[in-house]
């Protein structure tokens, strides 16, 4: 999805399945731009530490492990933020925050100028992945709500798509061209919060009448429905991860099919999600949430199933048998990632969503830490063993996952 070269708050998306609503337009710019230069970074990431740094390349590795593990304590302060301050405001200053990291290192060589900023970085991402759904569950009109969350991640998955192809022409493998290219997403961080300002305030929400006192509200962790959802969305994205870094490896060494295969999988994969995202989120919204998160975790068991057996037939039969594997796969990715951020904003207490949110970035912040662990410590090139153990993380979620639902009304009650 292409952003409007100038977008007007307060108009409406056109009519059918696309969302509606006031600053519709600048929630979506905001989010093309976002990844577009998240998209633009990633395929250098490693190069760009190691150039920047000084650094081996191991060495950046564990480094980045690290940055991604300090800055998960930190979350818990995002949470409160959100809550007190507004969704918007701590997306501005998260873009900010990012923006200022890059500067940063561009400008100060060496390993704890990485360490720092990639902390620094880290926390940034995750209080954006905290902001976002709670700014479109805030603006979004009550019956829109699922449909500004699809947008969400159409805008996500088309501008890292897009940020990809510029960087493959644009990025110059040289020391000059990797401070262009960390100076560039600084620029599109600088952007984004920019366009966040063009969005409506949305100022905290008071707590409801009769609800607890803040003394005696129950932590999001002893809330059973929600930290069932972010347990098994934790899961879901861990086998997800582990999936995206084991697949090539697989395919090139254990299947021995040529390079551009590769390609195509991913291809296929990135093109459903941006297409399919909010027709799909529209189907979706008929049936209650936990059965299509629990029903999306068995279609990942699909593709997984399918790796495991590739070995077994010819190299064209498991091509054709691991994209139609991926086709199902994507339509359950888009299932859980509908299903998750529905059940994950609509659980917790509406004043308290931002710390709710927040827990369950800390889920996914070790599943992220843990995800390449998984994918090479079991012998997935060698057998079918990692393929049955990502099932069976997969699995695990859609067990977990069965039976919660939202309230009829109301945030959920907490359970003692």
């Amino acid at each position: 999805m292409t952003p409007p070269a100038a977008p007007v708050q307060g108009v409406d998306a056109p009519a059918g399945f696309l969302p509606r609503g006031r600053g519709v337009v600048w929630f979506g710019a905001s989010g093309f731009v976002n990844a577009l230069g998240t998209g633009f970074f990633y395929p250098f990431s490693l190069l760009f530490f190691t150039s920047v740094s000084g650094r081996s390349l191991s060495t950046v590795g564990v480094a980045l492990t690290v940055t991604t593990l300090l800055a998960l304590p930190g979350l818990f302060m995002v949470g409160r933020l959100t809550d007190r301050c507004g969704p918007r405001t701590v997306l501005v200053a998260a873009s900010a925050v990012r923006a200022l990291a890059f500067v940063a290192f561009v400008s100060v060589p060496g390993l704890w100028p990485l360490v720092l900023g990639g902390t620094a970085l880290a926390l940034g991402n995750r209080a954006e992945q905290v902001a976002t759904p709670l700014l479109a569950v805030r603006l979004a009109p009550e019956e829109q709500r699922s449909r500004w969350l699809a947008l969400s991640r159409v805008t996500f998955n088309a501008g890292m798509g897009a940020g990809a192809v510029l960087a493959a022409v644009l990025v110059v493998d040289t020391s000059s061209g990797f401070v262009v290219l960390g100076l560039t997403n600084a620029a599109s961080f600088v952007l984004t919060a920019v366009l966040c300002l063009g969005l409506p305030a949305t100022p905290p929400v008071a707590p409801a009448e009769g609800a607890r006192p803040a003394h005696a509200r129950v932590q999001p962790w002893k809330h059973r429905a929600f930290v069932r959802v972010a347990s098994a969305n934790a899961l879901l994205w861990a086998a997800a991860l582990a999936l995206e870094s084991a697949l090539p490896v697989f395919v090139l060494r254990e299947l021995a099919l040529p390079s551009w295969t590769v390609g195509v999988l991913f291809a296929v994969n990135t093109a459903l999600l941006t297409a399919l995202s909010l027709p799909l989120s529209r189907l979706l919204d008929r049936f209650r949430p936990g059965h299509v998160l629990a029903v999306g975790g068995l279609c990942y068991v699909v593709l997984f199933a399918t790796a495991a057996l590739a070995r077994t037939v010819s190299p064209s039969m498991a091509l054709a048998a691991l994209t139609a594997g991926m086709t199902v796969y994507t339509i359950g990715e888009l299932a859980v990632s509908q299903a998750s951020l529905v059940l994950l904003t609509g659980l917790p207490p509406d004043e308290e969503r931002g710390t709710y949110l927040a827990s369950n970035q800390v889920l996914v912040g070790v599943a992220s830490a843990l995800a390449p662990l998984l994918a090479t410590s079991l012998p997935g090139v060698r057998s079918a063993a990692l393929w049955w153990a990502l099932g069976g993380l997969s699995v695990a979620a859609g067990l977990l996952a069965r039976g919660t639902d939202l309230p009829r009304s109301g945030p959920t009650p907490p359970t003692k």
